[in-house]
C-alpha cells in the first residue's frame, strides 16, 4: 500500500504538471522537478508523478518510468537517472532528535555531508513530509576554543529537530527509521539563464528529456524511441542495467544515450552538451553507451548550479535524436 506522504506528494507535482502546455516548456520544467525529492530507494513519488505527467508511460518490473514510441529497428534508447545522495532516519533519540545515515555514494565523502550542518530539511514520515532543521553546534559554547579542539561537522554529529520533545512524539508524526530524509528543496533562479538547486543537474537533464517526450511527432518511420526514468543509479546504476538488459542488446554505437551525468565548467551558458563515452558504470558490456553531459558549477553541492540556454542545447539534441538524427 502506498504512504499517505508518497502519494500526496505525487498528487501535488502532478497537479503542477496538468498547467497549459506552455508551461510545459523546458525552462519550467527544470523549476518543477529541481523542487522534487527521489533518495535513492525512495523515487517512488517521483515516478508517480512522472506518471502522471507522461501519458503512454508505464512502470517497468524494475519500477522504472519507461516511454515508447514505434515499433521495429532501430532501437533509440535515452535514460535519465531519478535518484539522488541523500539520507535516512538513522534512530530517534529519547529527547526527539533524529540522528541519520546517507544513502549513496558522493564524490565528495565527508564533505558532503557537512553541507548539512544549520540547514533545512524534509523527512517523509507515513503522515507526509515533515519539515525539520539539522541543529548547530552553540557559538556561545565554542567561542574561544581552539580551532583543533573540534573536528569538523561528520554525519555523526547531525541531529535533526522536527520539533517534538520525545521519541513517542516522533512516532505520532509518522516517522521512524529508514524514514528518507532530504535537504528542502528550492529552485534559485539568478543571473541571466541560470539555476541553483541540488542535484540541479540531473534535474534539468530528466527535464530536457521530459520537454522532448511531451512534444515527440507521430513516428515518421521505422524504429523504436525509448525514454527511461531510472531508479537506484546509487545502487550500481540498478533500474538502468535493467533497461539496458531489457531494450539494448544488439543495439548500435551512438543509440543509447544517458543524460544526467554533470561535466564541470569554469563558465557556464556556452549552448554545448559536450558527450563522453563509457564512463559510468553501466557501460560495462554495452560499448553503445554514450553519456551526454551537462555543464555544472558547483557539482554535488546545494547550490549545484546549470544554464538554462545549457539545456536548450540538451533539448535540440534529444529533440535530434529521438527524431532519427546522430
Amino acid at each position: 500500500m502506498r504512504s499517505r506522504s508518497r502519494s500526496t506528494l505525487a498528487a501535488l507535482v502532478a497537479a503542477c504538471f496538468a498547467a497549459p502546455a506552455l508551461a510545459q516548456a523546458p525552462d519550467s520544467l527544470v523549476l518543477r522537478l529541481a523542487t522534487m525529492t527521489a533518495v535513492t530507494g525512495f523515487e517512488d513519488a517521483m515516478a508517480e508523478s512522472l506518471l502522471a505527467a507522461l501519458p503512454g508511460a508505464g512502470l517497468d518490473r524494475a519500477g522504472n518510468v519507461v516511454w515508447s514510441r514505434g515499433s521495429g529497428e532501430p532501437v533509440r534508447l535515452v535514460l535519465c537517472p531519478m535518484d539522488e545522495v541523500g539520507w535516512v532516519v538513522g534512530s530517534v533519540t529519547p529527547e526527539g532528535y533524529l540522528t541519520l545515515r546517507r544513502v549513496g555514494a558522493t564524490p565528495m565523502g565527508p564533505l558532503f555531508d557537512q553541507f548539512l550542518e544549520g540547514q533545512r530539511v524534509t523527512v517523509f514520515g507515513r503522515r507526509g513530509a515533515v519539515p525539520g532543521v539539522v541543529g548547530v553546534r552553540s557559538v556561545h559554547l565554542t567561542r574561544g576554543r581552539p580551532a583543533t579542539s573540534d573536528g569538523p561537522f561528520a554525519l555523526d554529529d547531525a541531529f535533526v529537530d522536527v520539533g517534538a520533545t520525545s521519541a513517542a512524539g516522533v512516532r505520532a508524526l509518522g516517522i521512524d527509521a529508514l524514514a528518507p530524509v532530504a535537504r528542502a528543496k528550492l529552485a534559485h533562479r539568478y543571473g541571466p539563464d541560470l539555476v541553483a538547486a541540488p542535484d540541479a543537474t540531473a534535474r534539468a537533464a530528466c527535464a530536457a528529456l521530459l520537454a522532448v517526450v511531451l512534444r515527440a511527432p507521430a513516428p515518421g518511420g521505422p524504429g523504436t524511441v525509448i525514454a527511461a526514468f531510472t531508479r537506484r543509479r546509487q545502487l550500481r546504476w540498478d533500474g538502468a542495467s535493467f533497461v539496458l538488459m531489457e531494450h539494448a542488446r544488439g543495439v548500435a554505437t551512438g543509440d543509447v544515450v544517458v543524460v544526467g551525468e554533470s561535466a564541470t565548467e569554469d563558465s557556464l551558458g556556452a549552448g554545448a552538451a559536450p558527450a563522453g563515452r563509457d564512463s559510468i558504470g553501466i557501460a560495462r558490456g554495452y560499448q553503445a553507451v554514450t553519456t551526454w553531459n551537462l555543464p555544472t558549477r558547483y557539482p554535488h553541492t546545494p547550490v549545484e548550479t546549470v544554464s538554462l540556454k545549457d539545456v536548450a542545447a540538451l533539448v535540440a539534441r534529444l529533440r535530434a535524436f529521438i527524431g532519427g538524427e546522430r
